[in-house]
């Protein structure tokens, strides 16, 4: 349940369900490199690692890998880092399969979401340019095919990490580049558009409304 690597006589842990050894075993080897040349890492370093900035945290002699709380105000960290290496590999293999460039999105960058996407059985995320380096330019809402100026002022600005909790088969699509479209049904992808209206993917047997 945890992989750890020796770091200038401590040892550092991440802990992880087995599913993500392998990843996490990278992700501290990474880290090993990162101290070798310097600035040497030491509790209270933070580590940006693409979706989430992880944090090092002492445990007596040891130290931890530990990952955000992103609902939490102000945010927590706890010593694991399940949730990171899922988002992570989960954003992956969708690029892989997908053939595109990434634009990765960070869990402490903040997207729009309409409060009645999260229970609506048909949804759209939409991503535009962002304005400044804290927002995402993601924006989430109800895949109703009618107006929507009404559900788009009573949307929220929030955490994308909150997602990973909340909606975590949302997650996946966020390291999609700007102008993309991706419509989901029932919690499943329907619909991939790219910058260019083009539909790159789409769910067999649904046909979903753009």
């Amino acid at each position: 349940m945890t992989q750890s690597i020796i770091v200038d006589g401590h040892r550092l842990i991440a802990g992880c369900a087995d599913a993500y050894d392998v990843a996490a075993r990278s992700m501290l080897e990474k880290f090993a490199q990162l101290h070798a040349a310097g600035p040497q890492l030491k509790p209270g370093s933070r580590i940006d690692f693409g979706w989430a900035p992880l944090q090092i945290e002492a445990q007596g002699e040891d130290w931890l890998v530990c990952e955000p709380d992103f609902g939490s105000e102000p945010m927590r960290w706890h010593p694991t880092v399940d949730q990171t290496l899922a988002v992570l590999q989960a954003q992956a293999a969708l690029i892989t399969d997908l053939g595109v460039s990434p634009q990765q999105t960070r869990g402490d960058q903040t997207l729009w979401l309409s409060p009645d996407a999260l229970d609506a059985p048909r949804v759209y995320l939409h991503r535009n340019e962002a304005s400044t380096p804290t927002e995402s330019g993601w924006y989430i809402g109800r895949d109703r095919g009618e107006d929507k100026s009404a559900e788009v002022q009573r949307a929220q600005r929030v955490r994308a990490g909150t997602l990973a909790s909340r909606k975590p088969e949302w997650v996946a699509v966020l390291a999609l580049p700007a102008h993309y479209l991706v419509t989901f049904e029932q919690g499943e992808i329907a619909a991939i558009y790219d910058e260019r209206d083009r539909c790159i993917f789409e769910h067999e047997g649904r046909s979903p409304s753009h």
